[in-house]
Formats: structure tokens, C-alpha cells, sequence
């Protein structure tokens, strides 16, 4: 027969409450042996070094200076040290045989872990608790050599004794440097005086600049200019007619020109007639008057051209002076 237990409102709400609290324990103990990687499966390793380099138990192993296991024990074997490592399996595949362990220390006085250094990709896998080749930690000195950090101090120090000895020539009063100070100030003070003396109107250049006749003069040569400039405007608004003025005189002067050939023409024509017989001599005068009338009506209009051009200001100004003119008179015919 089966028997009843019958619980009470207040056996119910502890049983609850310890339920409850055995939930919660067990939460949060998953969420630690996670965070703690209890949960997880490790790979076991062994190396070994020639001391232990104050390395603890449950040390660090990292990978690229990332957490991968920790020391899990540490041995005396003879006259060197074998130390226990559990690595977790999903990195058991970078422990190669070219694999290399070493002690390590993010300072001078900080806790030691081991730094396992990868090996290539074709070299074979560490079998489970096998053996992980090692190095010995880097001692002081051997820090120092690498980083030539005494070659360093010996620069260093030499920099330093060379700028005590230049401070110390610097601080004798006939060194370079005052030396150089002192001709700065001489030279400052001869500039102070050339600027003294422009400033006065002395020397040449003082005199230039002072000088109010100068000043006047160049006044009066730009005023010329802008007299020069407006006459240039002037005649630049004229030029169009004066150049049609012009062309018309050379096309009147290239037409006399035409018919004063043609008249020569006629005359050596005449003259040739003359030549080949005095029997017509009346009509030879004739044609000879006329033409000789003709070359007169041409000089003429040649002379009126001329002058036309000589009234041309353009061209007056270009003009030379009229020779003065010689009494060719040779008196009275007889």
C-alpha cells in the first residue's frame, strides 16, 4: 500500500525555495566552468627547462600571447625541470614538432607563463604527452644585448659630454658664440646708422630720397607723359581719315605720274618726228607745245598733291626744313 505524503503550505514554498537555489548554484557554477574552460577537453604535454624560472602551477600557456592551457604540474627530473601542460584540443593542431616553449614575462617583476612559439605547417603534430622542445628565458644581459641597449648608453653618454663641451666653449666670453653676437651688434648698429642717415637726406641715396627737385621733375615728366599719351589718343581717333587722305594723294599722284609718262612719251615721239624731217616743223611745234603744256599741267598737279600732303599734320611734322631759295634770275631777255 502506497503511502500519501501530504505537505503543508509552508514545506511546499521551502522545498521551492531550495529547488530555486539549487537551479541558480548550478547556473552559475556551468557559467564559471565555462568561463574557466572546466568544461572543455585538454591535451597533455610535457617540456622541460634547465630551472624553473619561478613559474607556478596553473601559469598560463598562450599562443601569439593568447590563452591556450595552463601548467599543471611541475617535476624534478635529475638536474632539470619537467613541467605538465594541458592544452586545449582545439589548439592540440599548432604543437608541431619544430614547436618551441619558453619562459616568459610581460615585465621585469611579473608572473611567468609559458610562450609556445608555432612551427611550420608541414612539420608533424606532437603526439599526445609528448615532448615539446625548449629554450631557456632570456636573462637580463641577454636582453640588453639584443636590444644594444649598453652600445646605446655608450652614445648616449658621449652625446652628452660633447654638449658639455659645447655649452663650455659657448660660455667662454671670446668663443665663437659671443664673438658672432658682438659682430651681429656691430652690424646692426652700421645698418642703424645708413637708415639714420637716408632718413636725414646724407649720402647719395639720402639725397635721392630728400631731394624735392627730384621729386618735381618726375611730377613734371609723368604729367608730360599723360600730355604725350593724350596727343597719341588724339591722333590714334584721326588716323582712320588721314590714312584715307593719304591713299586718295598717292592714287592722284600715281595718275599724274601715268600722264606725265605718256606726255615724255609724246615729246620723244615729237622729237623723233623732228629728227626725220624739218618739212613739218609748224605741226612738230604745235604737237611739241602741247606736250610741253601737258608736262606743265602735270608738275602742276603734282605740286598741288604735295602741298595737300604738306598740310597733313602727320606728315608736316616728318618734313625737313625748305632749303632757302637762290635768286635765279638771269635778267631780261634781249
Amino acid at each position: 500500500m502506497i503511502m500519501e505524503l501530504d505537505f503543508n503550505k509552508k514545506e511546499k514554498i521551502a522545498g521551492t525555495f531550495i529547488i530555486v537555489v539549487a537551479i541558480l548554484l548550478l547556473t552559475t557554477v556551468v557559467m564559471i566552468g565555462r568561463g574557466k574552460d572546466w568544461f572543455k577537453t585538454y591535451v597533455i604535454y610535457y617540456t622541460t627547462f634547465d630551472e624553473s624560472y619561478n613559474l607556478q602551477e596553473n601559469a598560463s600557456v598562450k599562443l601569439y600571447n593568447a590563452n591556450i592551457g595552463k601548467v599543471k604540474k611541475i617535476t624534478l627530473v635529475g638536474d632539470k625541470v619537467r613541467v605538465k601542460l594541458a592544452i586545449l584540443e582545439e589548439y592540440a593542431s599548432r604543437i608541431r614538432s619544430d614547436s618551441v616553449a619558453t619562459v616568459e614575462s610581460p615585465t621585469f617583476i611579473g608572473s611567468e607563463h609559458i610562450s609556445i612559439q608555432p612551427g611550420s605547417a608541414d612539420a608533424p603534430l606532437v603526439p599526445e604527452e609528448g615532448e615539446i622542445p625548449s629554450m631557456a628565458k632570456k636573462s637580463i644581459s641577454d636582453i640588453l644585448t639584443e636590444f644594444q641597449v649598453e652600445e646605446t648608453a655608450k652614445k648616449i653618454i658621449k652625446a652628452v659630454q660633447d654638449l658639455s663641451e659645447i655649452a663650455e666653449i659657448m660660455r667662454k666670453p671670446d668663443g665663437p658664440f659671443f664673438t658672432a653676437i658682438d659682430t651681429i651688434n656691430k652690424t646692426l648698429s652700421h645698418f642703424e646708422k645708413i637708415i639714420r642717415d637716408i632718413e636725414a637726406g646724407k649720402g647719395t641715396a639720402g639725397g635721392i630720397l630728400k631731394s624735392r627737385v627730384l621729386l618735381e621733375r618726375i611730377l613734371d615728366d609723368l604729367d608730360k607723359l599723360g600730355d604725350i599719351l593724350d596727343n597719341i589718343k588724339t591722333a590714334s581717333a584721326k588716323t582712320p581719315e588721314t590714312i584715307d587722305q593719304v591713299q586718295d594723294n598717292l592714287a592722284a599722284i600715281k595718275k599724274i605720274g601715268d600722264g606725265i609718262s605718256e606726255s615724255i612719251s609724246s615729246v620723244k615721239r615729237i622729237l623723233k618726228e623732228v629728227e626725220e624731217g624739218s618739212h613739218d616743223i609748224p605741226e612738230v611745234t604745235q604737237t611739241t607745245k602741247r606736250g610741253i603744256r601737258e608736262i606743265r599741267e602735270g608738275v602742276e598737279n603734282i605740286d598741288s598733291v604735295v602741298q595737300s600732303l604738306k598740310k597733313n599734320f602727320l606728315i608736316r611734322s616728318n618734313l625737313p626744313p625748305e632749303p632757302v631759295g637762290e635768286n635765279i634770275d638771269a635778267g631780261l631777255r634781249q
